[in-house]
Parts: structure tokens; sequence; C-alpha cells
């Protein structure tokens, strides 16, 4: 359908407008095709099926912004027609209607949420082409709801990955959500995320940035009910000339809501990040308390290196922090290791490193945890 224009990651609040960071021009290929998605593993008491329609997750909003979703809901259009994968039925077709809809829904547990520790996986792998899927994740009261997605291509695979996820956490329910990239470079990948979250209900998210040539990231978190909360933890690590576009936000609604946000990355070799993080309490949020924090290791030349951290505030009784370091390997650490034998491209890679493979324990499955480590192999 040809190339589609639009504006995303746009900031709550505009900034001065010469720095270029209020928002995102983008130009896609519209996407034609969704991924056939059918979970490796599914926990108990989850339920996978293919939605009929998503019209009422349109009130969600997420971080990439209205443009976006709009595609994304008119691609829905487009494919809920298409015959696809319910319950782990396989269809007769490789692919469905772009912008096919999951949805993935946890009923009230029978034990404790601290004691329900199973997770879903979902492995999406792309092909040459231009995809859109959409996947809401539905927490009833009292629930918890695990999902970890690879998202995987090969290595000299182009194309568009599209992909929107949709959180709703009722009363008392937990969600938690892992999202791995590990796309080749010819690929532009476009990573949506929208979430709202009831009384006392939690939302944690891990995200780990690896792959593709572009990348545009959003996730908006409403913390809607009393007490409510938010965990985020990003990494990044970017190489021969990567663009990473994000735009994170956190609306603390309710009264005594939590929010973190942390951040933690490498640049190198001519690439590029641009992080937006904004802390928005609206009236009404009393007792609210919102954290963000960056911290980016800077090697090689050509990197350009751009952070907005906001923090609106609307309300008198909230707490809100911000701060962001970054830098290259200082000498005392380089020192160090080269005293132990190491050249300062080792001991550079070893520490750059050493942040994504922190974050990759915390993956859920000791299998997606080997496919991080062999990229990162691959990545120089």
């Amino acid at each position: 359908m040809g190339q589609k224009e639009m504006t995303v990651n746009i900031l709550p609040t505009r900034t001065w407008n010469r720095l270029g960071m209020n928002e995102s021009q983008i130009q896609i290929e519209w996407p034609e095709e969704s991924v056939l998605i059918k979970p490796e593993r599914l926990a108990a008491g989850v339920t996978w099926e293919k939605e009929i329609s998503g019209k009422e997750w349109n009130e969600i909003q997420t971080g990439m912004g209205r443009e976006y979703d709009a595609m994304a809901a008119e691609c829905g259009t487009a494919g809920a027609n298409r015959t696809d994968t319910v319950n782990g039925t396989a269809v007769a077709e490789e692919n469905a209607g772009a912008g096919s809809i999951y949805r993935l829904t946890a009923e009230a547990a029978a034990v404790l949420q601290n004691e329900n520790t199973e997770w879903t996986v979902l492995c999406v792998d792309y092909k040459n082409g231009s995809y859109q899927n959409r996947l809401c994740l539905d927490a009833k009261e009292n629930s918890r709801l695990n999902v970890l997605i690879v998202f995987r291509s090969g290595e000299d695979a182009q194309g568009t990955s599209s992909f929107q996820v949709k959180v709703h956490a009722e009363k008392n329910a937990k969600v938690q959500l892992q999202e791995v990239q590990l796309l080749g470079a010819g690929y532009t990948c476009l990573s949506d995320i929208g979430a709202s979250c009831g009384e006392n209900a939690t939302f944690e998210l891990l995200k780990l940035e690896l792959g593709a040539g572009k990348v545009y990231a959003g996730c908006l978190t409403e913390l809607e009910g009393k007490k409510s909360a938010f965990d985020a933890k990003i990494g990044y690590y970017t190489s021969v000339n990567q663009k990473l576009d994000m735009n994170y936000t956190v609306r603390h609604r309710g009264k005594k809501t939590e929010s973190m946000m942390e951040v933690s990355g490498v640049l190198q070799d001519g690439s590029s990040k641009l992080f937006r993080g904004t802390i928005d309490f609206v009236p009404g949020c009393a007792g609210a308390k919102g954290t963000e924090r960056e911290d980016v290791l800077l090697l090689g030349d050509d990197i350009v290196n751009q952070t907005i951290p906001l923090i609106l505030c609307a309300e008198e009784d909230v707490e809100g922090n911000h701060g962001a370091s970054m830098g290259d390997l200082d000498d005392a650490t380089l020192f160090y290791l080269c005293s132990r034998g190491l050249s300062r491209e080792e001991a550079e890679r070893m520490v750059a490193r050493a942040r994504i493979d922190a974050l990759n324990e915390l993956v859920a499955d000791e299998a997606v945890q080997k496919q991080v480590q062999e990229f990162m192999n691959q990545k120089r």
C-alpha cells in the first residue's frame, strides 16, 4: 500500500523546538501482513485467542501516539476477517491479514499472586516484508499474567516490524511483560505499548533493544487506581549507525501511585539515541512517587546521545526524581582491566556487555537468554 508518513513519540509537553526532540517524523512501508503467532509455552490459567474486534481496547492510549495507534487500529480492521490461530489451532495460511489482534487473558488466580510465576512465551519470527501485529494483555482482578516476547529475523532480512501491546490490569492484578528485540540490521522496528492499571495493580516492563537498524519505541502507562505501580527496566546496545528513538511516559492519576523507570545502555560506532522520559503527576494523585534514571556508556566517535527527562507536576503532595549519567569508561577501571592483560577494546567490550548481561539475567527463559548471548557475540 506504499509509504506512510506519521508523527510518533510526541512529548506530553513541548520543549524548545530548536532541539528537535519534541517528536519524530517517520516514513514507513504500510504493513500488508501479520506474523502468525503461536505461543511456544502457555502458562496455566491463561487463555490465548484471536480477537475478532479490538474496539474496546482503543481507549487505551500508547507511547508512540495517536497517529500510530490509528494505523494499528486500521490494520486490525483489515485483518479481522482473516482466519488465524485460536487456542493453538494452526491455520492453512502462513500469515494472517495485517494488524491481526491476539489476546492473552488471565483469570483470578487460585493461589496467591506471588506464587504464580509461570510464563507465557511468544516468539515472533520475521522474513522480508512489512508486518503489523497487536496483542492485548487482559489481567482480570486478582490475577497474574507473565509474558515474554522475542522478536527475531534473519541477519540479512529487511523490512518493518510493527508490534503493539495494550495492557489492562484490573484491581490487584500484576502484569509482567518482557520484550527482547533481536532483529537484523535491515529492519525498522516499531514497538508500541499502552497500559491501564486499576487499584493496587502492578505493571512491570523489561525491554532489551539490541537489533534493527532503526528502532522507534514508546510506552504510556496510566496509573488509574489507588496504589497502582509501574516499574520499567530498559536496556539497549547500539552500534554500526543504529538509530534508537524512545518515548516513555507514566501518568499518575490515582493516589499513592508509584513508578520507577531505569534505563541502561551503550552507544558506539556512530550510533544515535534519543530517550524521552516523562513522569506526569495530574491533579488528584496525592502521595504519588515517581523516579527515572538513565546511565549511558559512550564508546567511539560520531555518537549522538540525547535525553529529555521531564517531570510534570499539577499536584502538590507528590515526589518526583530524575537523573542521568553518561560518559566513556573511566581511566581507573580501564587501567585496572588493561593491567590484567586486556586490550582497551576488550576492556570496553567487557564492561559494555556486562550492562546487557545484567538485564539478560532477568529474562524469564534460559533459551532466550542464550539467544541474547549469541546475538551479542556477533554484534560489533
